[in-house]
């Protein structure tokens, strides 16, 4: 909330413009696709006990383009990391296309034993 004092309204009204654009820029790029699938994350889940309050901050969030432009995406478990911490990828899909995100996730995990496994608790 502290930060959002510093966004002026002129500000905030460039940020939706960009947006927009953002949003077309992307949809253009997904035009002959059906999904993209990226990294969800750069690298693996740290600990929780190893996450500070500013973590937001302190690492790429690989899933900001899909948030800003409004783009259906969702992480899926891909397996789990030495230590026991989960691991992950992203599919994002065309605008307004979520049923298609969900139905290939679902098979994805339908088609690998992650969704079944857990990671330890015990760290």
């Amino acid at each position: 909330m502290a930060l959002a004092a510093l966004v002026t309204g002129g500000d905030y009204v460039q940020a939706v413009r960009r947006r927009r654009e953002l949003a077309a820029e992307f949809a253009t790029a997904m035009a002959d696709l059906d999904l993209a699938l990226t990294a969800a994350a750069p690298g693996v889940a740290p600990a929780i006990d190893a996450v500070g309050k500013f973590a937001t901050f302190e690492r790429p969030m690989l899933t900001m383009p899909f948030n800003v432009t409004g783009t259906p995406a969702m992480s899926v478990c891909c397996g789990y990391s030495v230590a026991g911490l989960p691991l992950s990828f992203q599919l994002a899909g065309k605008p307004f296309e979520e049923a298609t995100v969900l139905r290939a996730a679902h098979a994805y995990e339908k088609a690998t034993p992650w969704r079944s496994a857990h990671p330890r608790l015990d760290h």
